[in-house]
């Protein structure tokens, strides 16, 4: 897996390298090439200034004084003089070989090599009724800039092989704190879940994702952790009525008993298989609730009916208890929730609430809202709970006194409640005080088209 990332890792800094000299030969390309043309289109531009000088000195000197002008006296090298007609009138010697025969006057000048291998530009004016034609050897500029060509060749090809280089050495620099990222990653395993990467040694451009990272790995190895001890519980929780299923049928299997034991041996089975039956009911139920796919079948109901039903039905459970079970809700205020699964939901808190509250004590429901929101809290006047297990009390097979609460479940009943409420979008919240009791609130916001409270 290492050498597999690290190809991956050394593949991406290759093509950030490749991009490096690519953009940089462009950049130089286009610089040293717009240096070039500006270079040339000025030579140009002030050769075509001199050419056009001298026409124009000619055209205005030669007409007035009748004499030729010599050739120092002028930008051009060479020059022709033509009448209205076309008709040479006048031409340095090597005007025949240096100017073209064929030039448009007004026209910007015109570059061409003569038979002689020389690089010459001329241009035509027509000043005062004659056409006049210059030309300038520009055999010597023309090899300087073919010179600055090549010098700026050798500078492209020697710019493109530095950034390559300097790219590559920035670029590893720049994945080293990457490597360490993906090597610490790699390092990490069930045994190692405690490792993680250092962010302060990270650049400030990485340590979010540092941060992020170490955030990440907080979170499986708390899942982790849960998952480890969720498994102890079930394998606990399971090896209980098994051996009791067990137990007694090798007990009933091997002595010999009247018809009424061996009912009651089958009734013992049977209660532990039920047990074992809800258990597997109540995790598949979990296990439901943690699928995104999961679908509520929501409908409207007004609360205070809905929950003096429940505690209708829980009436008997609380009277032999001894307990007083209350119902608090406003009327009129009509909901739109899973029916059942609140029903579900408000009878583990019963349940709990009744199993945890003495005689004599008291169990309320209560609903009630703030602006969309539904709060419906269920508090008992029981033992309570100490405040290091309230962050708990909500985790999967937790409970704060196991040796106390020996017989009374499994500590699913809130786990299921918690992902109830979660599947509304809500949240659930515990306080509680040992000695003054406990209440637990379900947390129904208002949310999409379908909002929790139609009416209040």
């Amino acid at each position: 897996m290492s050498s597999k990332s690290e190809t991956k890792a050394w593949s991406m800094g290759g093509r950030m390298a490749a991009w490096y000299a690519g953009s940089a030969a462009v950049l130089l390309v286009l610089g040293t090439t717009s240096l070039y043309l500006t270079i040339a289109a000025s030579l140009d531009a002030e050769v075509d200034a001199w050419l056009g000088y001298s026409t124009e000195y000619l055209g205005k000197d030669q007409p007035r004084t009748g004499k030729l002008p010599d050739k120092d006296e002028l930008g051009g090298d060479d020059f022709r003089i033509r009448d209205e007609d076309g008709h040479i009138l006048f031409e340095t010697p090597a005007a025949a070989d240096r100017i073209p025969s064929v030039l448009v006057p007004g026209a910007a000048g015109v570059e061409y090599r003569t038979a002689a291998g020389r690089w010459v530009r001329a241009l035509s004016r027509r000043v005062g009724g004659r056409t006049y034609e210059v030309a300038s050897d520009r055999t010597h500029e023309l090899g300087l800039l073919a010179l600055y060509r090549r010098y700026m060749l050798v500078v492209m090809i020697m710019g493109v092989a530095v950034s390559s280089v300097v790219g590559i050495v920035l670029i590893r620099r720049g994945l080293r704190p990457l490597k360490e990222i993906a090597a610490t990653a790699h390092r990490i395993g069930p045994k190692e879940l405690g490792e993680r990467i250092a962010v302060e040694e990270l650049p400030a451009e990485l340590a979010d994702l540092g941060r992020t990272f170490n955030v990440m790995l907080d979170r499986l190895q708390g899942s982790f952790g849960r998952l480890v001890r969720f498994s102890g519980d079930i394998a606990h929780e399971l090896r209980t009525p098994v051996h009791a299923i067990r137990n007694v049928s090798e007990v009933a299997l091997a002595t010999s008993r009247t018809r009424e034991e061996d009912r009651e041996a089958l009734a013992a089975c049977l209660e532990s298989a039920a047990g074992l039956s809800r258990l597997i009911e109540r995790l598949l139920f979990l296990a439901r609730a943690d699928d995104p796919r999961t679908v509520l079948e929501l409908e409207a109901f007004e609360m205070g009916g809905e929950l003096e039903a429940i505690r209708e039905f829980y009436e008997p459970s609380a009277t032999e208890a001894g307990v007083d079970l209350v119902v608090d809700a406003p009327d009129c205020l009509v909901c739109r929730l899973d029916r059942t699964l609140f029903q579900r939901a408000i009878g583990n808190l019963l349940t709990n609430a009744l199993t945890h509250t003495p005689a004599g004590g008291r169990v309320t429901v209560t609903a009630s809202v703030e602006g969309k929101t539904l709060f419906v809290s269920v508090s008992d006047t029981g033992i309570g709970v100490a405040e290091e297990h309230l962050p708990h009390l909500f985790d999967r097979f937790y409970r704060p006194d196991r040796a106390r609460t020996a017989g009374q479940g499994v500590g699913l009943g809130l786990s299921i409640v918690k992902s109830i409420v979660e599947l509304h979008r809500g949240r659930p919240s515990v306080a509680s005080r040992p000695g003054e009791g406990t209440v637990v609130t379900m947390h129904f916001p208002a949310y999409g088209d379908d909002e929790t409270v139609i009416s209040a």
